[in-house]
């Protein structure tokens, strides 16, 4: 069992180290700090899934293939102290438009109440 969950850390800290010599990021920079700034993903606030029309989901979205994986990749050392490496990840499946249903407002909420949605 420690086994495993080493292998998960030693995965997970090779993914987010690991900096591609041959070829560039898909990310930049600029798009990074757009992410820290309209999404602030902080460690001290609670998860939270930004709305697909808000301007965190665009800045997500102007990555190429929303590659929250490179955003973290190229993190600062602060940076990653600051900021919650996990949040930065969930904004891909968050601000997906295809898990949304075509000609649904983006603004609809749905409230699962007794086995039944309510669109609010």
């Amino acid at each position: 069992m420690f086994a495993w969950k080493l292998a998960a850390i030693l995965l997970a800290w090779a993914l987010i180290v690991h900096q591609p010599v041959i070829g560039g990021l898909p990310c930049n920079e600029y798009q990074k700090s757009k992410i820290l700034v309209m999404c602030d993903p902080l460690k001290s606030t609670p998860i939270f899934s930004p709305p697909v029309d808000s301007l965190c989901c665009e800045a997500v979205r102007k990555v190429p293939g929303s590659n929250m994986i490179c955003i973290a990749q190229i993190l600062t050392r602060r940076e990653r102290i600051k900021y919650s490496v996990v949040k930065i990840y969930g904004f891909k499946d968050a601000c997906d438009l295809s898990h949304h249903h075509q000609g649904e407002s983006l603004s609809t909420i749905h409230i699962y109440c007794s086995g039944v949605y309510i669109l609010v």
